[in-house]
């Protein structure tokens, strides 16, 4: 496949094998071999690779719609090499419109970039987001914001980072359809009741939790609580997140189409930045 295929991607520990990308134009009768080994021609050298066309999609504020971000495939793309291992590679992203992003990858070879079919991964990944662009729509009001950051902090390899921003969207909607509704957080004698007693009271009065994991309600929360907590390692919480991004977002959707999301907004005092999240 070509690299930009795996550029598609998020960083990942495996390697992946690509098509040959590496041609040096001042070097067009060029073949690398271990006895020819001219790293030190390498260092710092700018090189267009011939990897194929990256596409990521953003939401365009413009186009107020999720549009697919494309490279320029008749430019290349633009790296520069660190080592006979390891290239840098810069690439603006462009919407139909003319919104722009530039993102930035750091792709390691399993043995040489400039050998034929090189396996490679990427090892870090980072994108410079305009006001006209963003990783997801406004359609979650309040809780948009969080989403965002979720997103941002799982692109960025931050995966306990990532799944405190969906915990607290969890709790937070939640509290707030309780609010809304008149349903306690406090026991008679003045202690707090488990979030998971809350849960299961606004989830029976209101059915927040789509039908496919009501019978699970709480085992969300479990595993967003697990991960933050330490009982989780990162690469568990990398792993997970778009499962757990789906299942938060469907408790949403699923508030949003019963039309609470609305009416708690309006009678909810509860500040979401309070929420605690041990």
């Amino acid at each position: 496949m070509d690299l930009s295929k795996l550029l598609r991607k998020p960083p990942a520990e495996d390697y992946q094998q690509v098509d040959t990308f590496w041609f040096p134009e001042e070097w067009e009768d060029y073949e690398y071999s271990d006895e020819n080994d001219d790293t030190s021609l390498l260092i710092g050298q700018h090189i267009i690779l011939e990897a194929g066309q990256v596409s990521l999609n953003y939401y365009c504020t413009e186009c107020e719609d999720l549009r697919t971000f494309n490279s320029d495939k008749g430019q290349g793309l633009r790296g520069i090499i660190v080592n006979k291992q390891v290239i840098s590679i810069d690439c603006i992203l462009q919407c139909n419109c003319g919104s722009v992003v530039h993102t930035w990858y750091l792709v390691e070879a399993e043995e040489d970039i400039r050998y034929q079919s090189p396996k490679v991964r990427i090892l870090h990944f980072r994108e410079k987001l305009t006001e006209r662009v963003k990783l997801q729509s406004e359609k979650y009001g309040e809780f948009s914001e969080w989403l965002e950051k979720a997103n941002r902090a799982h692109r960025d390899g931050l995966g306990s980072g990532a799944i405190i921003y969906l915990r607290k969207v969890y709790e937070s909607i939640t509290y707030s359809i309780a609010n809304a509704n008149n349903i306690p957080l406090y026991r008679g004698n003045g202690s707090r009741r488990s979030f998971s007693d809350i849960l299961k009271v606004v989830d029976e009065q209101h059915s927040i939790i789509p039908v496919s994991f009501s019978a699970n309600r709480y085992k969300l929360f479990s595993q967003l609580s697990e991960i933050i907590h330490g009982d989780g390692s990162e690469e568990d919480a990398l792993e997970y997140f778009g499962a757990l991004y789906t299942l938060v977002t469907s408790v949403l959707d699923n508030v949003t189409q019963k039309e609470e999301l609305k009416s708690a907004a309006q009678k909810f005092n509860w500040s979401t930045n309070n929420v605690s999240t041990n």
